[in-house]
């Protein structure tokens, strides 16, 4: 999705470091071994979506910015990370997280936001300390 905005590299970074950090989150918060998150099935996962053309993740995401509806998608393929971003959402909430990044690519997914109102609600979150125990 970062890509498909038009953001660069730095944008990008900066996301997959808070994603894995959300990983994380979630993962101890349902009791998972955080050094789950930092093997293949995490940050492995994570960076394959991100950095090759290959994943339907990256695709969907790029269509996606581009203004095709994700229903249009998914007539095309089978996206991992539409059913994973709802599911990560319903377990986040269980469990009382916040994670940003989560919940607005699950709204974006959703329809409940468009890509512009994204990069605004994000940017416009509260600064904090970043804390990450993990």
């Amino acid at each position: 999705m970062i890509a498909g905005m038009g953001y660069g590299i730095n944008t990008l970074s900066a996301t997959i470091t808070r994603a894995s950090s959300e990983l994380c989150d979630l993962c101890i918060a349902m009791g998972g071994d955080p050094s789950t998150i930092h093997g293949l099935s995490g940050i492995g996962d994570l960076m394959l979506t991100c950095f090759s053309p290959k994943s339907r993740n990256q695709q969907c995401g790029q269509r996606l910015m581009k203004g095709e509806s994700i229903d249009e998608i998914l007539k095309d393929m089978t996206v991992e990370g539409v059913a994973t971003a709802q599911v990560a959402m319903a377990y986040a909430e269980m469990c009382g997280l916040d994670l940003p990044l989560f919940g607005m690519v699950h709204a974006l997914l959703s329809g409940k936001v468009k890509p512009p109102q994204a990069v605004e609600l994000l940017m416009g979150r509260p600064l904090k300390h970043e804390n990450t125990p993990h």
